[in-house]
């Protein structure tokens, strides 16, 4: 429990800078946004996701080795470098809204129905807890694993046009859930053993802090 008490503490001290960088007291209290958990290892696992998908396709479709490799490079650096923070944005944007607007609707739910509905952003106290964090993880891999098929289907398609779309989509797929599979691992591998993650996410600090701090503005604003 220590190990995860320092690992709480550089996540939260993730928030409370984001706080700092202006008075924001309708979001005092603002829990865990899971970008600051789940984005330091989905873009430090970037290459080996590469791998995962290039290996693929090129065993179970017989595509040539060398237009897949960059294919999926270029792909996945747009659908995780950009992708993932984005779709984490709308949704913890849309989660702030609605339990903004409707505070009854948050406070009426069992915590396991509570922290599903909020995976992308969970209430304060959720670090502490040994099950809530790694549910929230996995619940947000069938999001971000639908926008990576999506946004990685139309960069693919760019780099290989005479591929048949049933086998584009049958290969991102395909690919996406073994990758992701590979993330969740890789994340709740995190939870477990912090050290590693503390180091990788002290050099995403910045983009996380600027995210959260980007959503909780966004949020005040539409309050």
């Amino acid at each position: 429990m220590r190990a995860r008490g320092r690992w709480a503490i550089l996540v939260c001290g993730t928030i409370a800078f984001a706080v700092a960088l202006g008075p924001l007291p309708a979001l005092a209290n603002i829990g865990l946004p899971m970008v600051a958990v789940f984005l330091p290892p989905a873009w430090f696992a970037l290459v080996p996701i590469i791998a995962i998908e290039s290996a693929y396709g090129v065993r179970r479709f017989r595509i040539a080795t060398g237009p897949t490799w960059a294919a999926v490079a270029t792909a996945n650096c747009i659908s995780t470098l950009i992708g993932l923070p984005v779709t984490w944005v709308v949704l913890a944007l849309g989660q702030l809204v609605l339990f903004g607007w409707l505070p009854e609707f948050s406070i009426a739910l069992p915590l396991g129905v509570l922290t599903v509905v909020g995976a992308p952003w969970l209430g304060p106290g959720a670090e502490k807890s040994p099950w809530m964090v790694p549910l929230a993880s996995a619940v947000l891999t069938v999001p971000f694993y639908a926008m990576s098929v999506a946004c990685e289907y139309l960069v693919v398609r760019r780099f290989m046009p005479d591929l048949s779309r049933h086998v584009l989509r049958s290969w991102m797929l395909g690919a996406n859930a073994a990758s992701y599979a590979f993330l969740l691992v890789v994340t709740l591998m995190g939870w477990m053993w912090p050290k590693t993650f503390e180091r990788m996410s002290a050099m995403v600090f910045t983009v996380t802090t600027w995210l959260v701090e980007r959503v909780l503005r966004l949020a005040a604003l539409l309050q």
